[in-house]
C-alpha cells in the first residue's frame, strides 16, 4: 500500500514534465514563426510601401488628354499612347518627372507608418491557397488546434526595412476610427501597414501570409504573400496576389 502513493507521485510528475513540454514545443514554433517574419519584414515593407511617384516614367494620361492634346484614340488607345509617347510634351513630362523622382530620392525625411503592437491572426482560407499554390509539393497543413486568436507581440526594434526612410509606430499610439485618419500628425505620416500571422505546411517549408497597407480611408490594398525555404534554408518570397482594393 506504501507504493501507491509514490506511484501517483511518480505520474503527476511525468504528466508536469508532459506538459511543460508540450508548452516548449509550442514556443519553440512561435518563436521560428517570428524569425522568419522578422527575416522577411525588411522587403515585405518595401514593396507593401509602394510610392507611385518613384516609378520610372510618369503614368499614362487618360483617353481625354491624349484626344485633347491631338492623339485621336478612337482607333485605339495604345496606339495614341505610342504617338504621344514621341512628342515633345511626353518628353517634358518625362524630365519633369525625373527631376521630381530625383528630389524624392535625395530628400532624407523620415516617413512613419502605423503598425500594429500584435499579430495575433489567421486567414482560414491561407490553408486552401497554401496547398494550392504550392500544388506540385503536396503539403500537408495541421489544422487541427488551429488558433485564430493566439500570436505575438511585435518588437518594434526588429522591424527594419529595405526603403531607409520608412520608420513603424505602434498603431495603439495612434487616435482610433476617423480621427486616425483626420489628424495632423507632428511626423510625415503616410498610411497603415499590417500582417497577418504565418501558416507553414507540417515541414516548416512553405508558408503564406496576408498584407494590407492604407494610405486613407479608402484608399488601400491587400495581398497574400506564399513564401518558401531555399536550398540554403533561406526565407523567400516566392509570389504575391492581390487580395483587395479599396
Amino acid at each position: 500500500m506504501t507504493k501507491l502513493p509514490q506511484i501517483l507521485i511518480l505520474l503527476m510528475i511525468s504528466f508536469s514534465l508532459l506538459n511543460c513540454e508540450q508548452k516548449k514545443t509550442e514556443q519553440t514554433d512561435l518563436e521560428f514563426e517570428q524569425k522568419v517574419f522578422y527575416d522577411l519584414f525588411p522587403e515585405l515593407s518595401a514593396k507593401m510601401y509602394d510610392d507611385i511617384r518613384l516609378i520610372p516614367t510618369p503614368p499614362p494620361p487618360s483617353p481625354d488628354y491624349l484626344n485633347e492634346k491631338g492623339f485621336d484614340t478612337k482607333n485605339g488607345y495604345n496606339k495614341a499612347l505610342e504617338q504621344w509617347e514621341k512628342s515633345d510634351d511626353y518628353r517634358i513630362k518625362l524630365n519633369n518627372w525625373k527631376e521630381r523622382r530625383d528630389s524624392i530620392i535625395n530628400d532624407t525625411t523620415l516617413i512613419y507608418i502605423a503598425f500594429p503592437d500584435s499579430i495575433n491572426r489567421f486567414e482560414r482560407e491561407d490553408m486552401y491557397e497554401l496547398i494550392n499554390h504550392f500544388n506540385d509539393q503536396k503539403l500537408v497543413v495541421d489544422s487541427k488546434d488551429f488558433e485564430l486568436e493566439s500570436g505575438f507581440k511585435v518588437d518594434f526594434d526588429k522591424l527594419k526595412s529595405d526603403n531607409r526612410k520608412l520608420r513603424y509606430k505602434p498603431l495603439s499610439e495612434f487616435p482610433e476610427r476617423r480621427e486616425f485618419w483626420t489628424t495632423k500628425y507632428d511626423f510625415n505620416f503616410k498610411g497603415s501597414l499590417s500582417f497577418s500571422r504565418i501558416l507553414f505546411d507540417n515541414t516548416k517549408s512553405f508558408g503564406v501570409l496576408n498584407a494590407g497597407f492604407a494610405k486613407g480611408r479608402l484608399n488601400g490594398s491587400g495581398c497574400r504573400i506564399f513564401i518558401r525555404k531555399d536550398e540554403n534554408g533561406n526565407w523567400k518570397i516566392d509570389k504575391i496576389k492581390g487580395t483587395w482594393v479599396s
